[in-house]
């Protein structure tokens, strides 16, 4: 009886090794390879948070992958529930899509959700906070962006 998980452990490990599993590696030095492209509905914020980054100012001719930036939507929904008659809950959604051009061409809708307490009594303190969730969530988009350049490098 002993054995059986013992061999169970052992053709787990062994096919775990024979996948060769690592851990991805960035590399920051390749930021300067990419030339950024934003649509006209892209905030500035958002520009210049990837200008930080991929040191999309400076513009370089012989840069061979492009990346699109288009389509940035923020959406807010209001949630509703119980006896009262507003909102208990609000939810934001802030989608981007983004079109990578290389030796290949990549197109993908990049999501970002974020829930709220909308029982705030100040309007204007519930204004700022949708205002750092969009900040926040454009953080995260960025992270989706790092990660799909990166693996389309590969």
């Amino acid at each position: 009886m002993k054995l059986r998980p013992f061999f169970l452990y052992t053709c787990l490990l062994v096919s775990l090794t024979g996948c060769q599993y690592n851990q991805l590696n960035i590399d920051l030095d390749k930021k300067d390879l990419f030339n950024f492209q934003f649509d006209s509905s892209v905030p500035n914020s958002f520009e210049q948070k990837l200008a930080i980054l991929f040191n999309t100012e400076k513009e370089v001719e012989n840069r061979q992958n492009q990346i699109l930036i288009q389509d940035y939507i923020l959406n807010k929904y209001d949630v509703y529930g119980g006896s009262s008659l507003r909102a208990l809950e609000g939810e934001i959604n802030l989608e981007i899509h983004i079109k990578m051009i290389g030796n290949k061409q990549i197109s993908k809708k990049l999501v970002s959700y974020k829930r709220y307490k909308s029982n705030e009594l100040n309007p204007f303190a519930q204004d700022q906070m949708i205002k750092s969730l969009e900040s926040e969530m454009q953080k995260e988009l960025i992270d989706q962006i790092i990660f799909e350049v990166h693996t389309f490098e590969m």
